[in-house]
């Protein structure tokens, strides 16, 4: 038997579960632990379930089996004299690792972060993760919403018509936790102001007339430098001033071909995750967020703008597919 831990947020549990097919499809007994990878992460739980996905979970027996964590007293003299026999692994390198798919009779702990681990069954993982299945699962929720109601802002029907009807790009900040001293030493550095500024240039250069929408984790700080933004355009066009705008400002949120996705309500994490897949190119955050949202674009000639690196002090080049475009610069001009 194989278990494989679910743990982080939608798109890491896509990649394990997507590893979860590819070790079936390959004769496995497999199974999810979905219990075990949260209990230190009060914040995240199993999100799976829209999608309609179903698997088999292991029972505590095989989990006390494969861990080695029964507590009776003779088996933690045993562990305390002989150590642990636990049969884990866990994922220290970024890249793919091939044995990984031979293995059995073993507990996997990681994020799996690669379409390798998954590439002979890609066609199983696009029909799983199929978003049109997602919309259909929101708005039978509620969750998705549509034009009519009084309301002061937009509903994701009214986004994702605007995505439709134009050459959309989407432009996705990831902020939130990403800003924690312990994700800076991963993640930070890597999408800079910079790096949107180029995307956004490379953009408009390739798709005369394209439209962005921005996708964010942080309300607060996009409101804030939305309204930064109008200030400055403000002051550009007073008599006497220099009719310019700082280069973040202008580029990523005070042009009028950008506009800011800001769903009503609270968790919109798959009404956005739905809305950035319509796209019809993109422009990454280095997040398997919207590594998925790409990924599941159906556009055959969809142009993937990616950082020229993904994490900080690893190599990650398997997280990058051949879709993809690494651009720069990685540091601030």
């Amino acid at each position: 038997m194989v278990i494989v831990q679910l743990a982080g947020g939608l798109g890491n549990q896509m990649f394990q579960y997507a590893l979860y097919l590819q070790l079936k499809a390959l004769g496995r007994e497999v199974k999810i632990d979905d219990v075990s990878g949260f209990a230190q992460d009060p914040q995240r739980i199993p999100a799976l379930a829209p999608f309609g996905i179903s698997y088999d979970r292991p029972s505590r027996e095989e989990m006390v089996k494969m861990l080695d964590s029964s507590m009776m007293p003779w088996q933690r003299l045993r562990r305390k004299l002989f150590g642990r026999h636990k049969k884990s692994y866990f994922e220290g390198s970024k890249l793919f690792i091939p044995e990984v798919l031979t293995w059995d009779d073993i507990y996997l702990e990681g994020y799996w972060q690669t379409e390798k681990y998954f590439q002979p069954v890609e066609g199983q993982v696009r029909d799983v993760y199929d978003t049109d299945r997602l919309m259909a699962y929101l708005k039978r929720s509620g969750c998705w919403g549509a034009g009519g109601e009084r309301r002061t802002r937009k509903m994701a029907q009214d986004y994702l018509d605007e995505i439709n009807s134009t050459c959309s790009v989407s432009l996705h900040v990831r902020r939130g936790d990403y800003l924690t001293p312990e994700n800076q030493k991963l993640y930070g550095g890597i999408c800079t102001d910079a790096y949107y500024i180029e995307g956004i240039r490379q953009m408009r250069e390739r798709f005369p007339g394209c439209r962005f929408f921005l996708f964010t984790n942080d309300r607060a700080w996009a409101v804030q430098q939305s309204a930064e933004a109008v200030c400055q355009e403000t002051e550009a066009e007073k008599p006497g001033g220099n009719g310019k705008t700082s280069g973040y400002a202008e580029c990523l949120f005070s042009a009028a071909d950008i506009t800011w996705i800001d769903l009503p309500g609270g968790d919109n994490d798959y009404a956005e995750f739905v809305l950035m897949s319509r796209c019809k190119h993109h422009i990454l955050a280095n997040s398997s967020f919207s590594w998925w949202a790409s990924y599941l674009n159906k556009n055959p000639e969809k142009t993937v703008l990616a950082p020229q690196r993904w994490l900080n002090g690893t190599d990650d080049s398997d997280f990058y597919r051949a879709d993809m475009c690494k651009i720069g610069p990685l540091q601030e001009s």
